[in-house]
């Protein structure tokens, strides 16, 4: 994964939006901008660029963003161009559509066709990311993408909350990635993008075959862990939340090596030897432990821990006690 990152304000306030002109013209297709904040625009940019796929979580001031036919005919790169708003809104123009798009939404536009996007309208400033993705690499061939040009799409569940966790996570462990990583990322993104507009067209059954499972592995993922808590999760309960088969799921996971209870008792199993490495949760009770993460008993929890970790969960917190400096 290649990174860059722009800042407006390690500049001269008179040289900020010709700064940021010249970055969008860079990282982007080319569109022109116009804004009411050209004496002092403040904007930051963090472009990650994953094979041929870019995203760039960002925040800047009000600006307008126009793509129009004489700079379509310069340079057409063939992309769809997803804005996943954080905060801010965006009033959006394309193809005849008019979208008003806001927190937890996400903006389609296709670099084909002509739009315009006022960005921040009446706000202090626009927070959110932005994503570049070649056409070729999606499950959709020709116009069939064309009903979401323009529209709007959730990025609060479903695929699209995916996305948007995928991106965040993404860009706040950038660091970790080596450049040999793009190509993986890239193709998870695509991934991502196919399966929301796949479900957006109602048209699922169009998409790879291998696509579909790598969507759904994640999307079974981030189910369980958003009920790590409940006891009663199990693999039936994640294979009926997904409209699919116990069997089917088994097979997802038995793909990576592993089975869907195996994963579900490692997250529990990680995510409480984290609390109990946390001294902030000295006086919690390891029972209490349990109990947040699913656990059906304090004996059950202990058992799984140490033939997880080789040590009781006793252990594992009274090590870091010891292991703690002493103060001056």
């Amino acid at each position: 994964m290649i990174e860059k990152v722009f800042r407006t304000r390690d500049l001269p306030p008179a040289d900020r939006f010709g700064y940021w002109q010249d970055c969008i013209g860079m990282t982007h297709v080319p569109v022109r901008l116009t804004s009411d904040r050209t004496d002092d625009f403040l904007a930051y940019q963090h472009m990650m660029e994953l094979a041929d796929v870019m995203v760039w979580p960002t925040a800047f001031q009000p600006v307008t963003f126009e793509r129009v036919p004489r700079l379509i005919r310069a340079s057409d790169p063939e992309c769809y161009h997803l804005s996943i708003v954080t905060t801010g809104r965006l009033e959006v123009e394309s193809e005849g559509r008019s979208s008003d798009v806001r927190g937890n939404e996400i903006n389609v536009v296709d670099t084909s066709v002509p739009f315009r996007i006022r960005a921040a309208a009446g706000l202090p400033r626009q927070v959110g990311i932005g994503l570049e993705i070649p056409k070729r690499r999606l499950a959709f061939p020709g116009r069939s993408v064309e009903p979401l040009v323009g529209a709007k799409l959730s990025a609060a569940d479903g695929y699209g909350a995916l996305l948007r966790r995928f991106l965040s996570q993404l860009a706040q462990d950038s660091a970790s990635y080596r450049p040999s990583d793009g190509d993986h990322l890239s193709t998870v993104v695509c991934d991502l993008v196919s399966g929301l507009f796949a479900h957006a067209l109602e048209a699922e059954d169009r998409l790879p075959p291998e696509s579909r499972a790598r969507t759904l592995r994640m999307s079974a993922r981030n189910f369980i862990r958003s009920r790590l808590g409940d006891p009663s999760l199990t693999p039936r309960t994640v294979a009926r939340a997904h409209h699919i088969s116990v069997t089917y799921l088994h097979r997802l996971f038995g793909d990576e090596g592993t089975s869907v209870g195996a994963w579900i008792r490692g997250q529990r199993l990680a995510n409480a030897r984290a609390d109990l490495e946390n001294p902030d949760l000295d006086t919690v009770p390891i029972h209490r432990i349990a109990e947040k993460w699913g656990f059906s008993s304090a004996s059950v929890f202990s058992r799984a821990y140490r033939e997880s970790y080789g040590a009781s969960p006793r252990d594992t917190r009274g090590a870091r006690r010891t292991a703690r400096p002493r103060p001056r």
